[in-house]
């Protein structure tokens, strides 16, 4: 498992200027020793309310990726970890960003669902997210507006990277509070919102004049609710953990879950809780 030191003799070796800058200050946040996190506590079939900012952050596996985020202490970009393939976004964290207010059962119902883009015949795109069963109901609208010229659509990301009532592929996200000052220092070195001298650090070369596109034009699709923390957040900030239906049924996993983290709670689809944090 890599130290910090070795985290800054890769920055070192890797970055330069104000790119270099921003990821030790990140670095620095990160192993921040005597963080003290308020966490909202929960009972036993509470329904979880999720704030404005908050994060939430799914992994490919189950228990092996969940030790590699405990033993790691966090959240930390592949690109520093194992080098993995390319990402588009790099030398950073994928984070979902709450944008507003709303119960973890409503957004996962909105975010179990479909991305949809139609055309006008004004050849306007126009992209909306469509809930989990909700579907029909909206291209049957569609279909009957006229000045709808075609549409086509997909899964959303989130059916992608998070557990959800369409797919059983993913079992494992975490829910972030970032309410404290300390979370949002960290969460202020959101690729999204860098300079744009500053971001072409973060960026695939390919992806760059497109990447700058994207955060001009933000919709449902490219997305309008991501944010990509530069070098990774802490796992202070775990406040739950959201697993999907296999992982509900699994006792000796979930216990396993708990034993790790604590003073965290876990919840399922239904965006109930089953493991208190009391």
């Amino acid at each position: 498992m890599k130290t910090k030191e070795d985290y800054i003799l890769d920055i070192n070796n890797r970055f330069m200027g104000d790119s270099k800058e921003l990821l030790i200050k990140q670095l620095e946040l990160f192993y921040k020793k005597d963080v003290i996190i308020e966490k909202n506590k929960y009972k036993i079939n509470e329904k979880v309310k999720l704030k404005k900012g908050t994060f939430i952050h799914g992994i490919p596996g189950e228990i092996n990726d969940f030790d590699f985020i405990i033993k790691n202490k966090g959240f930390i970009s592949s690109d520093f970890t194992f080098k993995s393939k390319q990402n588009k976004i790099c030398n950073s964290v994928g984070m979902w960003n709450i944008k507003e207010d709303c119960y973890l059962r409503d957004y996962i119902n909105t975010y179990s669902g479909f991305t949809i883009t139609y055309c006008t015949q004004e050849s306007s795109f126009i992209s909306k997210l469509i809930p989990y069963h909700k579907f029909d109901e909206l291209t049957e609208k569609i279909n009957n507006d006229e000045g709808v010229w075609n549409y086509w659509g997909e899964q959303t990301k989130e059916v992608r990277f998070l557990p959800s009532l369409v797919s059983n592929k993913k079992q494992i996200a975490f829910i972030l509070n970032m309410e404290s000052s300390y979370a949002k220092a960290i969460a202020k070195s959101d690729v999204w919102i860098l300079d744009k001298d500053v971001v072409k650090s973060f960026i695939n070369n390919e992806y760059y004049l497109r990447f700058l596109e994207d955060r001009k034009n933000r919709n449902a699709t490219t997305t309008d609710r991501e944010s990509a923390i530069v070098f990774g957040v802490p796992a202070i900030l775990i406040e739950g953990v959201l697993v999907g239906r296999k992982l509900e049924c699994d006792k000796e996993k979930l216990d396993y879950i708990k034993s790790k983290l604590p003073d965290c709670y876990i919840c399922n689809l239904d965006g109930k809780v089953i493991i208190s944090n009391e």
